[in-house]
């Protein structure tokens, strides 16, 4: 298996979140258009806006 060494950290949506957290601009998805890494990768881009902030009262 080649991927043996992989890690979660690898995975295109945690790419994703980290690059909104580290405020990067969504055009530097690496993923090619209709790609599942890059749905995954914009899907977690868009859900990490979501969470940043926090819900206290």
């Amino acid at each position: 298996m080649t991927n043996a060494q992989a890690t979660a950290s690898d995975s295109p949506f945690i790419q994703g979140r980290n690059a909104r957290l580290y405020g990067k601009p969504v055009s530097e998805c690496p993923y090619p258009e209709g790609s599942q890494e890059r749905t995954a990768w914009m899907e977690a881009y868009d859900e990490a806006v979501n969470s940043d902030s926090p819900e206290k009262p």
